[in-house]
């Protein structure tokens, strides 16, 4: 799980600082997003959590897919 754990981390702090504030990335925690969001319920994932699904490489292409979604605003 660490080594899925640094391949999300680092999606989310290109994603980060590729749509967000410059200023704002700079400061963003991006390991400490990841492990509070990866904890949560998604309904994306029938209401499972994140972490639950990083476990398997299919599950990780699934929680990297949901992520890319999310930063263009396309939860479906």
């Amino acid at each position: 799980m660490d080594s899925a754990r640094e391949r999300l981390i680092e999606l989310v702090h290109e994603i980060v600082t590729t749509y967000g504030d410059p200023e704002q990335a700079a400061q963003f925690d991006a390991a400490q997003w990841l492990d509070d969001w990866l904890n949560r319920p998604q309904p994306s994932l029938n209401m499972a959590k994140s972490a639950d699904h990083i476990l398997t490489e299919e599950g990780l292409a699934q929680v990297e897919t949901l992520l890319k979604r999310m930063a263009v605003g396309a939860f479906a």
